[in-house]
């Protein structure tokens, strides 16, 4: 048991840390573009490719961001009946949504896969005026947060499994209660 809750936190310091990641390719994306408003405003003269930049970073920030998401329990649910029934069945609830999201997200990994090795084996880029923009880094997020998204949703289905049979060690050991907001309490 103290290695899985070891390696739990040791990939919430990791999901953490992506968090971080985001946080600078917004500032990064920031600059960018208020530099592009500037050149556009005050020289007539854009930036080229700022558009697909943006585009592409859109990419890699929600598939970086979203495991720190759901690690945080910020994801969107309905928990009008979910309130309503026994801890025992909320575990269950929470295992079948784990092992649900598991699939999916193994899915998009397949799915995106031979794309991404094709885009990495032809050099794959967006041509904006002379500037070339590569795809792969998008493509790879796609596949990085999805992989992060799988490991996740493993350590909530075990997690799920564990306040299914002992409800006492999940609440010492994991000392979390969702709450609506997704806040730990």
């Amino acid at each position: 048991m103290s290695t899985f809750i070891k390696a739990d936190r040791l990939y919430n310091k990791f999901l953490t840390f992506l968090n971080g990641v985001v946080a600078a390719i917004v500032f990064a994306i920031m600059i960018v573009i208020t530099a592009d408003v500037v050149a556009r405003t005050v020289f007539h003269s854009p930036f080229q490719g700022v558009s697909e930049i943006v585009a592409n970073s859109i990419i890699i920030l929600c598939f970086l961001e979203i495991p720190y998401a759901l690690m945080k329990g910020a994801l969107v649910r309905t928990t009008l009946g979910y309130d309503k029934v026994p801890h025992k069945v909320q575990s269950l609830i929470d295992f079948c949504a784990a092992i649900l999201g598991i699939v999916v997200f193994v899915l998009l990994v397949k799915g995106s896969w031979p794309n991404f090795l094709n885009a990495l084996a032809i050099n794959d880029s967006e041509i904006a005026g002379s500037v070339r923009i590569p795809t792969t880094p998008g493509r790879f997020s796609i596949i990085f947060g999805s992989v992060a998204m799988i490991i996740e949703f493993v350590f909530i289905a075990i997690k799920s499994l564990i306040r299914f049979k002992n409800p006492e060690v999940y609440a010492r050991e994991f000392a979390v209660h969702d709450t609506m907001e997704g806040e730990a309490v």
